[in-house]
């Protein structure tokens, strides 16, 4: 029988002999047997005979040895091993698919693929889950390496006076993208008389002008009064990559600051471009997300990013415009067909963050227990939770809400709630922040400094409040629940609650103007130390001895590290300058 016969008998479901097959596998040269195998997957796959599934993974792990990890084949490697949650798998053929793109001189390719392999937990596991990969670190800064303009950190300060920062644009089209809010918050509140913020948006300029998100984000910006930069229309992004490097070296900036290099590599090509002589990033989350170990210095807004962060790196305290409730349509238990009696419990976040079963359990069992009460679910749909459908009976499901993202719309509906659960392993952050600043007690977990850092097991909430009355171990969910149910029942402790998390928000988290000065104030220190080549072992040690008395002790110990970091730095100098 031909070859085409047995493929269409196997698609068909029937059993084929291996002896059928193996003049087929056996062909000698290794394009053509790829070739077969690439077809036998499909087939095998087609079939949707449980016992050909394996078949298929085989064969596709074959086609893509055999044929030199060709693009066609990619595809249908994906959907096979997804199928088999073998996210590991994913991961490799992105890279390999990358690093081949890389070294034909694909710049644009090679980051595309670079991309997938970023986000391949979050986008086939649902999990925030990074990780450093030297090798594609590497290969980006080889590809960088002859267009950059400069060649190492050259810090200095501008000779008028001024600081001159160029920003480099992450989420200009996302809905509700925290970090073109703080951006926004930057734009607004540096000092004119010390600092020039311009804005630089990697993304095309076609693409944000497509986006009604981008057009509003860049009106913004510019009512700021601050000039942002699209990268320009080009035949490839590599050109147009390169183009918005060119306009970030013309700009004069003395630094350029990062919101997430290695979040989408597009920004940390520009990063390797070394567009000017120094590089900040900030190191808002995961460090394989935030921090490349190419930046000359990182700004942390949480202590454990900052213990785990590979760089240099300075703790301070971020704050945001926070929401004020006289000031929000509140949505009425009515819209949401929820009794005036009821009890409200909340919980906010993307939807990974809502991915662990035993939270769902402990919050299904707090439903059974406490019939006055309901749960919002913020940010997330059932369809993304399908575990949760066979926890629920119909009487608690009656008493559960889920509420898709709907960026700021959701505070309309976090209004409602008495009070507040975080998210677990992975907490929340300005989301928390919200909660507390409208008056709503919350429930969060500790964290865990000893732990390396992982974006799926954090609580940064922790870093925001001093109190520890409402803090319960981590993974401790008969701890959650016996808070919860305190809370359900003696309103009079969830106001002493709200109001102390209130007013602490309100006092240390409330005013962008000046974490903004601090800001300035941490790069122009850092600027000045690196410029007289660092700072001596007298200086680190007088601020350990400072802290040493610090309550705050997961503080101490980034300070620390930091120490230590800049000690081996300044050690590597000093051999430099005897070589």
């Amino acid at each position: 029988m031909s070859f085409e016969g047995i493929l269409s008998r196997i698609a068909a479901g029937e059993s084929v002999a291996q002896s059928e097959l193996l003049p087929y596998l056996l062909l000698e040269r290794r394009e053509r047997r790829s070739e077969v195998n690439r077809l036998l997957a499909e087939a095998y796959w087609k079939s949707g005979r449980e016992d050909y599934r394996e078949h298929a993974r085989v064969s596709i792990d074959r086609a893509w040895l055999l044929g030199g990890f060709p693009d066609q084949v990619l595809p249908l490697y994906i959907e096979i091993h997804a199928a088999f949650g073998d996210v590991a798998e994913i991961k490799a053929a992105y890279k390999r698919a990358g690093v081949i793109a890389a070294e034909r001189g694909n710049v644009s390719l090679a980051i595309h693929y670079f991309n997938l392999w970023q986000y391949a937990y979050y986008d086939f596991s649902k999990l925030d889950r990074f990780e450093y990969d030297y090798e594609i670190i590497n290969c980006i800064e080889r590809l960088a390496r002859p267009h950059q303009f400069y060649s190492r950190a050259q810090p200095r300060s501008s000779a008028n006076g001024k600081l001159r920062l160029a920003y480099l644009v992450k989420g200009i089209n996302e809905l509700g993208s925290v970090m073109v809010k703080t951006m926004l918050l930057y734009a607004r509140y540096h000092d004119r008389a010390r600092v020039e913020p311009v804005f630089f948006v990697p993304n095309a300029e076609r693409d944000v002008m497509a986006s009604e998100v981008g057009r509003e984000n860049v009106a913004l910006f510019e009512q700021a009064g601050c000039k942002i930069t699209l990268a320009p229309n080009m035949d490839t992004p590599h050109e147009s990559l390169l183009a918005l490097a060119r306009e970030i070296h013309k700009s004069n900036a003395d630094v350029l600051i990062t919101a997430a290099a290695l979040a989408h590599f597009e920004h940390f090509y520009i990063t390797a471009l070394r567009p000017a002589p120094f590089i900040v990033g900030w190191v808002v989350g995961p460090p394989p997300q935030f921090a490349p170990p190419t930046l000359d210095w990182g700004i942390a807004w949480s202590t454990h990013p900052l213990i785990d962060c590979p760089v240099s790196c300075s703790l301070m305290n971020m704050e945001l415009e926070l929401p004020q409730r006289d000031r929000i349509a509140v949505h009425t238990r009515q819209e949401l067909d929820i009794p005036e009696h009821a009890v409200i419990a909340a919980t906010a976040g993307r939807h990974v963050k809502f991915q662990e079963p035993g939270f769902w359990r402990a919050v299904v069992d707090l439903l059974e227990e406490h019939p006055e009460l309901y749960y919002l679910a913020m940010g997330v749909e059932e369809k993304q939770v399908p575990f949760v459908t066979g926890m629920l009976s119909p009487e608690t499901r009656k008493r559960t809400r889920f509420l898709g993202w709907r960026g700021d719309d959701y505070m309309r509906s976090l209004c409602l709630a008495d009070f507040y659960i975080d998210t677990h392993p992975s907490g929340g952050g300005t989301v928390v922040e919200d909660a507390a600043a409208l008056g709503i007690p919350l429930i969060m977990f500790e964290q865990d400094f000893l732990r390396v850092y992982d974006q799926v097991h954090w609580s940064p909430a922790e870093d925001h409040f001093e109190t520890r009355e409402t803090v319960v171990p981590r993974g401790d969910y008969t701890a959650m629940k016996r808070l919860a149910a305190r809370m359900i029942g003696d309103s009079e402790f969830r106001q002493r609650i709200a109001a102390h998390y209130c007013e602490h928000i309100h006092e240390t988290r409330g005013d962008p103007a000046r974490a903004v000065r601090q800001f300035e104030e941490i790069i122009t220190r850092v600027l000045k130390e690196e410029a007289q080549g660092g700072v001596g072992r007298d200086a680190h040690e007088a601020e350990i001895r400072e802290l040493a008395g610090h309550r705050n002790v997961p503080l101490l110990v980034g300070r620390a590290a930091r120490w230590l970091k800049r000690a081996m730095r300044y050690g590597e100098r000093v051999l430099d300058r005897v070589a």
